[in-house]
């Protein structure tokens, strides 16, 4: 490693954060509003790539090419189906949430259960962030950039020391964003981030198709299609860490809640300057996160090809890749972005359980009335506490689990943080459920869940079994609602002095590509695309790539006739109750 990419490295990194600072040092970081929304000024475009980038990072672009590397393009559906959750988000959780005017969900759950819910959701929000998720982005940032510069040789340390100093660095430069920024900070840096990882991300690809194809990336194509073609197989594969069968359980459940329920993500929604750019923001999160296959699980699926049988740990993949097929002041530029994407989910973690902790803990327990300076001084001063906290649990992350680091944690997140978007759920659907039956539902998932994953061996996937529980509870909720249901009547009225919520104009539109991209690309990986004999290839991405677009212009039509035919209907029966009246 010479000079040039230490420089380089350095050189991206500190232009990325002065112009976050020019950007931002105007701003007004005094209210709740402007340190944990961004002023709710942000456009289509920051919400997207902020979403991106916020859940990329180290944990999804490390985890999921080992998962790639590991098995294959089976594990695919955790990006290609978060389009379902993110058409979920932006029709109907967005427009809900922006016209209650909400900062966090434990704040639209008070309103709606009361302060003992609200106390159980911010726990498990907490929790959930602060045990794992946090340490799980240290560590893998830290790996990849310890692999990356070959720090332990360029120092002459050990891993274990120069993975830990690497922690410390991140820690220092994300706290910095997160505490002292805010989330409009922390979106400035993502959007110039996400430029620079998407373009990044892409050279990766391309360098390693290379490298398969010994200078041609023609031929690396062929050989990636042609050799161990089981590993692109996703609707069948020979081994997966994720069958194809809980994309419809609890896959689906995973999803809803990363896109609608998880606070890192729809932080950046509830910033928007209205209902429009979310929703624009929203999906065009969804249509990048469907072709990320391409830069998150690929490039794996290329290292096991190049270096399969040296018998490397697949979270290692990755970065090995990078070390060895990009130049030396290129990888530091790269790993700049990549630094950028590390602290970037690190700093909205930090961010989101500030907000949480100074508006769902601190100002309650003080009384709504406390100014919003002195929540915002004690959300910095627990940002600062859980990043310590983070720093030193990251390192044990690497002794956890043997399924890999991006499995570990979403078997965490199942446990800890579908109890969320139960919650959500049932509070948003049942006027009758109480807090009582709402929270109880939770807490039986959460035991159960806990005993199944941990103490227990059950061969079922942790996928079906967390959709299985997810039922369990909602009957319980539901038996406990009909013995006892909630008759106050309580209405939850928009507020007036929210953003305009004006759906915008092609949102029919972008659920349909968004829809159509997700069962193109299982066609893709399957036997009827890619997954066949070589000669058929072709015919068949060409086959289903038209099929695509043909079918984006008919069900758009289809829906668009459909919907006026309900308002046409909807306007007919409003002049009769007029005619009626009168």
């Amino acid at each position: 490693m010479n000079s040039w990419a230490i420089l380089s490295f350095i050189a991206c990194t500190a232009l990325v954060a002065f112009i976050s600072w020019k950007i931002t040092k105007e701003g007004d970081l005094t209210t709740s509003r402007g340190y944990f929304l961004g002023g709710r000024g942000l456009t289509g475009i920051q919400i997207g790539t902020s979403i991106l980038l916020t859940n990329w990072s180290a944990e999804q672009l490390i985890g999921l090419n080992g998962q790639g590397f590991a098995v294959g393009l089976s594990s695919m559906g955790w990006a290609v189906t978060s389009g379902v959750g993110l058409i979920i988000m932006a029709t109907i959780f967005l427009p809900y949430f922006l016209s209650r005017g909400i900062t966090t969900l434990p704040e639209l759950v008070e309103e709606r259960f009361g302060s003992t819910a609200r106390n159980f959701m911010a726990f498990c929000i907490l929790v959930g962030l602060v045990l794992m998720l946090l340490p799980a982005v240290l560590y893998t940032g830290a790996l990849a950039l310890t692999k990356l510069f070959n720090i332990t040789g360029l120092l002459d340390i050990s891993y274990n020391v120069a993975l830990t100093g690497t922690i410390v660095f991140i820690v220092i430069i994300g706290s910095t964003y997160a505490i002292f920024g805010g989330l409009k900070a922390v979106v400035i840096s993502d959007t110039i981030n996400g430029i620079g990882f998407f373009f990044g991300s892409i050279l990766v690809l391309i360098l390693g198709l290379n490298a398969l194809g010994d200078g041609h990336i023609l031929s690396g194509i062929h050989k990636l299609l042609t050799v161990h073609p089981q590993m692109l197989n996703a609707v069948t594969p020979v081994k997966a860490t994720v069958p194809f069968s809980t994309l419809f359980t609890g896959m689906i459940l995973m999803n809803v809640y990363f896109a609608c329920a998880n606070q890192l993500i729809i932080q950046r929604a509830l910033g928007a300057k209205n209902l429009a750019e979310g929703q624009k923001g929203v999906l065009m999160a969804a249509v990048i996160k469907i072709l990320s296959v391409g830069i998150l699980l690929i490039p794996g699926v290329i290292a096991f090809h190049l270096y399969g049988n040296e018998g490397i740990n697949p979270d290692q993949a990755y970065p090995i890749l990078i070390h060895r097929l990009m130049p030396n002041y290129m990888v530091g530029i790269f790993g700049a972005v990549l630094f950028g994407a590390v602290i970037s989910t690190f700093n909205s973690i930090i961010n989101t359980c500030s907000t949480i902790f100074a508006l769902n803990i601190y100002k309650p327990l003080l009384g709504n009335y406390v100014e919003d300076i002195k929540c915002i001084n004690a959300g910095k001063k627990f940002g600062f506490v859980i990043a310590i906290f983070a720093a030193c649990a990251a390192p044990f992350i690497q002794y956890l689990d043997h399924s890999g680091v991006y499995i570990f944690v979403h078997k965490f997140n199942a446990a800890l943080h579908l109890p969320v978007l139960f919650i959500v759920l049932v509070g948003m659907v049942s006027k009758r459920a109480t807090a009582k039956s709402t929270i109880t539902g939770a807490s039986v998932y959460i035991i159960l869940s806990l005993y199944f994953t941990y103490f227990t061996h059950w061969k079922l996937n942790f996928l079906h079994q967390a959709a299985i529980m997810f039922s369990i509870s909602l009957i319980i909720t539901w038996l406990m609602t009909l013995k006892n249901p909630d008759l106050s009547n309580k209405k939850l009225l928009p507020k007036l002095d929210t953003v305009d919520i004006t759906h915008w104009k092609h949102i029919r539109l972008g659920c349909v590509i968004v829809s159509v991209m997700m069962v193109a690309a299982y066609a893709l990986a399957s036997s009827i695309g890619v997954v066949t004999d070589p000669d058929d290839i072709t015919r068949n991405v060409f086959i289903i790539l038209a099929t695509a677009i043909i079918s984006i212009f008919i069900i758009n039509i289809i829906v668009k006739t459909f919907m006026n035919k309900i308002k046409t209907k909807n306007e007919k029966n409003i002049q009769l109750d007029s005619l009626n009246r009168s």
